[in-house]
């Protein structure tokens, strides 16, 4: 299981924030590049994911 990352995504509209799971910052970085192309974009330092057993 990966980190759960905040990613700030700014548009030209608006900015807002959005949870994106990854194994490390730039692969968070890369996902949130590609979902957002074009937008400037800040992650959050990441939570632990809870694990439910």
């Amino acid at each position: 299981m990966g980190l759960l990352y905040e990613l700030v995504v700014e548009t030209a509209d608006a900015t807002s924030t959005v949870q994106i799971e990854a194994n490390s910052k730039e692969e968070a970085l890369e996902n949130g590049q590609e979902l957002y192309p074009g937008c400037r974009l800040a992650l959050v330092n990441p939570e632990p994911r809870e694990q439910n057993h």
